[in-house]
């Protein structure tokens, strides 16, 4: 049984954040089993709590003179320091997660820290300072949290598991789309990376995760020409793919009505699952457009360069009306937001940069997380 506090952190993980991670998962592992199994494994219980914590007090909306308040209920201990108190229990099982056997216990301490690097990214990953936010008298004694979450992510168990099934195969997903989320807010290359010999065994939806990171390592790491060619017949073969399957058919799709003042295409998809997928597939083809390398050769004309510039807006204004059009999936906004941090500078017009602005505001309220200070100058 969980006491008042525990119980609103609970509560909170399976409404609100468990979403997060349920997004491309139909049986939703983290809204309905994870939280039955952190009952038993109070590591990962741990980890829900540190994250509910931190994202409650972020929220304006529950702040009140007595305290946060979430559900009726006034949690007058909820303070800035439990979120960090209660991300430090897991340590222990992270630190000795190369020790265990049990794979079903390895599981879980995966999971733990899934969530966990949630908890990193509420916090601006670079300028996080943990000693800072405990109890005075409190320190970690200098541990770098961050490295022990991503070696238990990165371990030989989880990737040789891609297209494995139940948690295992979930939790992979997770954790690489994390991977490429950091990777683009970071600017820097993904260091967790599929093989390609998995790409014909991987679901439609993993496919798109999988093209995304690729993309990115391209980006930030090998730019080489033959590699932006390869991506390309990728990117080709993605959208075949996509564009044969019902579940990403979009229910209705249409453009700007510019005599009314509209920016964003209006744009309804069936399922979270369908937009996550939808999403990095334009992101993918953004960035591969953005940078193609033939427009580096001399001689390239301006007009080329407009064009693509016009090309990329347009896939930032989709990425924006998709997130638009369903609000009950935060990450759509995530993805969104990464498109206009990236590509935001191609656009002049004070009305679709008005928009823009709109979108980054929404960004920062719903998740609770400090915008990326690219995205703030943009602003």
């Amino acid at each position: 049984m969980f006491d008042q506090t525990e119980a609103c952190l609970m509560r909170y993980f399976i409404e609100e954040i468990s979403p997060w991670f349920d997004t491309c998962d139909v049986r939703k592992h983290f809204q309905y089993y994870i939280p039955e199994r952190a009952r038993y494994f109070q590591p990962l219980c741990n980890a829900i709590f540190a994250t509910s914590a931190r994202h409650l007090h972020r929220l304006p909306q529950h702040r009140t003179p007595g305290g946060i308040c979430y559900q009726g209920q006034i949690l007058t201990n909820l303070t800035p320091h439990v979120a960090v108190e209660y991300m430090l229990k897991c340590l222990p099982a992270l630190r000795s997660f190369h020790e265990i056997q049990d794979d079903d216990q390895r599981d879980l301490i995966i999971a733990t820290a899934i969530i966990l690097r949630q908890f990193e990214e509420i916090e601006d990953v670079e300028s996080i300072n943990i000693d800072e936010a405990l109890p005075e008298g409190s320190s970690t004694g200098g541990v770098n949290f961050l490295d022990i979450i991503n070696t238990v992510l990165r371990s030989s168990h989880i990737v040789h598991n891609p297209n494995g099934q139940g948690l295992i195969h979930v939790v992979y997903w997770i954790s690489l789309r994390q991977e490429v989320y950091s990777a683009f807010m970071g600017r820097r290359s993904p260091q967790m990376l599929l093989s390609q010999e998995h790409w014909n065994d991987a679901e439609a939806i993993d496919k798109t995760i999988m093209h995304a990171a690729q993309v990115a390592k391209w980006l930030f790491d090998d730019g080489s020409e033959n590699e932006w060619y390869r991506l390309k017949e990728q990117e080709q073969l993605l959208e075949s793919i996509i564009q044969t399957l019902p579940q990403f058919l979009p229910i209705l799709w249409e453009p700007p009505n510019k005599s009314r003042g509209e920016v964003f295409p209006i744009v309804w998809l069936g399922s979270d699952l369908a937009i996550t997928g939808i999403q990095h597939v334009i992101i993918s083809k953004m960035v591969l457009t953005a940078e193609d390398p033939n427009l580096k050769s001399e001689g390239v004309a301006r007009g080329a360069h407009r064009q693509v510039e016009s090309k990329v807006r347009k896939l930032v204004l989709d990425l924006c009306g998709m997130a638009r059009s369903r609000p009950q999936c935060p990450p759509a906004l995530v993805n969104a937001a990464m498109g206009i941090l990236h590509y935001g500078h191609f656009f002049t017009d004070e009305w679709e940069l008005q928009a823009l602005r709109a979108i980054i505001t929404k960004f920062e309220k719903i998740r609770a997380w400090p915008v990326p200070k690219e995205l703030s100058t943009f602003c």
